[in-house]
């Protein structure tokens, strides 16, 4: 799996400043999740581990709040359709889950927590991971591959079980992230994802050498190619297949005195 996506300039930004910081900075807040609140996004999970004792097993009874757990606050931003459902449940366990609302993970707000909590195992791209991580936090995430990426940034903290993931929490609020390298603000950079994408993008040798790379299959490709191009140029042939009228040309220079050709005046 190939990660191709960057973070915006702020959350690099941010990170820069911490890495210069190098500890002068220190995080004021602990533990956060942010996101769409829905079970989708893995809070039964969150639930679950916060629920369990200290050698990670579930309590007995995740509604009644029994058993001796990992004494934790998190502080939960984002909106969803089952924020009533996970307020409830985080009620009903007795846990020190904060809901904040909704809130963009750059504001300024959210720079002093130090560790991000994701606990989902169904995402394919998690944006906010990257983010948390571009901006020098710790963050915490399940054993899954789309979170083989972001395994290899020494701030990501990787869990498979309840036991591992109180071990994980326990370790970044009693220490410091790692200021965030050059070489690793670069690869969460859109520049880094968009290399990548173009590795990805490159032919194998199943397309170089497999069925359909032969010489007569790359002339019949050339000369379908041609044949588009030119047709493409025929204006009546590009209004049979659709385009619109005198559309091959754009303009010469567009202002607010121009019209184009096939809109009537007046």
């Amino acid at each position: 799996m190939c990660n191709v996506h960057g973070c915006r300039s702020e959350f690099i930004d941010e990170g820069r400043r911490r890495a210069k910081a190098n500890g002068a900075a220190p995080f004021g807040q602990g533990a956060y999740f942010i996101g769409k609140v829905l079970w989708a996004k893995g809070l039964r999970y969150l639930l679950e581990y916060l629920s369990a004792d200290e050698g990670g097993a579930p309590a007995a009874a995740l509604e009644a709040g029994e058993g001796g757990r990992l004494d934790v606050a998190v502080d939960v931003f984002g909106t969803g359709d089952d924020l009533a459902e996970v307020e409830a449940a985080a009620a009903a366990a007795s846990l020190d889950l904060r809901f904040m609302g909704s809130r963009d993970h750059a504001d300024a707000s959210l720079h002093a927590y130090k560790v991000f909590v994701n606990p989902s195992r169904t995402e394919v791209l998690s944006t906010t991971t990257a983010e948390a991580l571009a901006m020098g936090k710790f963050a915490i995430v399940a054993q899954h591959p789309s979170n083989a990426f972001f395994s290899t940034f020494p701030n990501c903290l990787v869990y498979s079980s309840p036991g591992e993931f109180s071990a994980c929490v326990e370790k970044a609020l009693s220490s410091d992230p790692a200021p965030l390298s050059v070489r690793d603000r670069y690869r969460l950079s859109w520049e880094a994802a968009t290399d990548r994408f173009l590795d990805a993008a490159e032919l194998g040798g199943e397309q170089s050498a497999g069925p359909g790379s032969g010489r007569a299959d790359r002339i019949a490709e050339a000369a379908a190619h041609a044949l588009h191009s030119a047709a493409a140029r025929v204006e009546p042939l590009r209004r049979a297949a659709g385009a619109g009228a005198d559309t091959r040309d754009g303009p010469k220079s567009v202002d607010g005195e121009w019209t184009p050709r096939w809109v009537k005046r007046g």
